[in-house]
């Protein structure tokens, strides 16, 4: 291949972000640029065009290299030394509304939480403006905690779930969202009227999410879709068959294209869940059987926490090519189970990992990266029930980024649009902060290479050390972005703010940490676990 084979954009559609680069092309491999690493994107389609190590002798490198010298300065951003980019952060499971009450009631089982907890809130979200604030709230921080790309659980109420849309739209994030389907066992006061009527809410916010896109996502027609609907009975125990067989049939007919909606649900969570549906479904071979009968069981469908599933469900799930989100937090408390991710991954189903707020207390993907590898320390060292004697290797922090990143979009049906950095991917990025003054929690010290400073990041980082957040090339979020510091401290709050933050900035120029120096730094790293 020769420089003159590969196509960039114009320069006037060109961004160019330079810069040491992290990437997880594979699970457990890392790969590393140099300080001369360069993503070139395109601004009409939020891809990315190009990705190289101007270290590197080839062509692809010499078309970059010639590229950005021609580009306008104001079109380049250059990370310092002591910054990095790398893929932003997919979460495969989070319930939106229950961001009113995160961080409580987290000493409960299951059940209790539920009916203690999450029901009297999520029924509050029939006012609209009540969502909206919630909403807002909620969007805003999960971007500010690096989540590009999240899968949302809403609400029985349909208009209270299209305002989530809209914050999503309007704040940039991508996402996956769906309007809560139930009509058995659940509060008179948080319930659908029927499964006819439920399966007919259902549909209507599929079609308005389809429909508002054009309006509401800019550039829609050259570039994949923010918000993708998606159907979402609560769990079974909560569905009749009679909706689950409407919601099975809504996302088979897809959203017009010939794609099947996702389905996204929950599955094996707790014991006391898994008894009571097989109570409920005599006919049923296994609780991964009541969604297959409905027709909610298939390549689009995704499940979360899966604790609990024996060898058969484990099978059904692998023939439907359905995907499993890890949520390590909340299975720890509210769940009170332990997921043997290993062995998911060996059978050959596709993982990612969830926050599961607020059955997990954080909506920072760091902290389900934490716990995954916490969890699979204690699989590791727990007997095996079905398999006597076997031993799991504990899965590596290497393997955890992977599935918080392009295992994640593997699941929800984006791996070829988000999850990672790679030609024709959107460029959904962190830009990662390590300098000693950006008010962060941990230390990077002369000798720590990228490597090093990313695990640290990794186990001991926060949202102060996320400089920026993009998703298709758009800035959305960071640590100076408007829109989490204005949910976070208000108007009033942003003048103050923005002294702290011009202050930080003069002493970062001032006392730099230089990574790209370290000798323990390599030109191209890659880790394999």
């Amino acid at each position: 291949m020769s420089s003159a084979d590969i196509t960039l954009p114009p320069l006037e559609h060109t961004l160019a972000f330079s810069g040491t680069y992290v990437r997880t092309p594979s699970l457990g491999e890392l790969s590393i640029s140099s300080s001369k690493g360069l993503i070139l994107v395109d601004e009409r389609t939020g891809a990315i065009a190009a990705i190289t190590d101007l270290a590197d002798e080839s062509p692809t490198a010499d078309a970059a290299r010639a590229h950005l010298e021609r580009l306008p300065a104001a079109r380049v951003t250059t990370l310092g030394t002591a910054q990095f980019m790398m893929p932003g952060f997919v979460d495969g499971h989070a319930h939106a509304p229950q961001y009113a009450f995160h961080g409580t009631g987290l000493d409960l089982p299951l059940l209790d939480w539920l009916e203690r907890y999450t029901f009297p809130t999520e029924s509050k979200f029939k006012d609209v403006e009540y969502a909206k604030r919630i909403y807002a709230s909620a969007v805003a921080r999960h971007l500010r905690h690096g989540t590009t790309t999240c899968s949302y659980f809403g609400t029985i109420h349909r208009e209270a779930t299209e305002e989530l849309v809209r914050q999503v739209r309007l704040a940039g994030q991508r996402a996956h969202v769906g309007k809560v389907s139930m009509d058995r066992n659940s509060p008179a006061n948080y319930i659908e009227p029927s499964a006819k009527v439920a399966a007919q809410e259902a549909v209507l916010f599929v079609d308005n999410v389809l429909a508002s896109r054009k309006r509401e996502e800019p550039g829609h027609s050259k570039r994949p879709a923010l918000v993708t609907p998606a159907v979402i009975p609560r769990f079974a125990p909560s569905c009749t068959p009679e909706l689950m067989q409407e919601l099975g049939q809504l996302s088979r007919r897809g959203d017009g294209t010939g794609t099947k909606l996702p389905v996204h649900t929950h599955l094996s969570e707790n014991a006391s869940e898994c008894a009571w549906v097989a109570e409920m479904h005599p006919e049923a071979s296994c609780y991964a059987d009541v969604y297959k009968q409905c027709g909610l069981l298939h390549d689009k469908a995704y499940f979360a926490h899966c604790c609990h599933c024996n060898k058969t469900e484990r099978d059904m799930l692998h023939q439907h090519g359905a995907g499993v989100v890890h949520c390590a937090a909340s299975n720890f408390l509210v769940g009170g189970a332990l997921c043997n991710v290993r062995r998911w991954l060996e059978e050959g189903v596709t993982v990612g990992l969830g926050t599961d707020v607020s059955g997990g207390w954080s909506a920072s993907m760091l902290d389900a990266i934490r716990q995954t590898v916490i969890t699979s320390n204690l699989v590791s060292r727990t007997p095996d029930e079905d398999d006597p004697g076997r031993k799991w290797k504990p899965l590596t922090w290497q393997e955890a980024l992977y599935l918080a990143t392009q295992g994640g979009a593997n699941v929800l049906g984006l791996g070829d649009v988000a999850g990672g950095l790679e030609v024709g991917r959107q460029f959904d990025a962190l830009v990662v902060d390590v300098a000693p003054n950006c008010g962060g929690s941990f230390c990077v010290f002369e000798e720590d290479d990228v490597v090093t400073s990313l695990e640290k990041f990794l186990f001991t980082g926060d949202d102060r050390h996320i400089g920026s957040v993009y998703v298709a090339g758009q800035r959305v979020a960071g640590a100076s972005h408007a829109l989490y510091r204005e949910a976070s401290f208000g108007a009033a709050g942003m003048a103050e703010e923005d002294a702290v933050i011009k202050n930080a900035k003069v002493i970062r120029q001032r006392d730099p940490v230089d990574l790209t120096s370290s000798p323990a730094k390599a030109k191209v790293a890659k880790i394999s676990a």
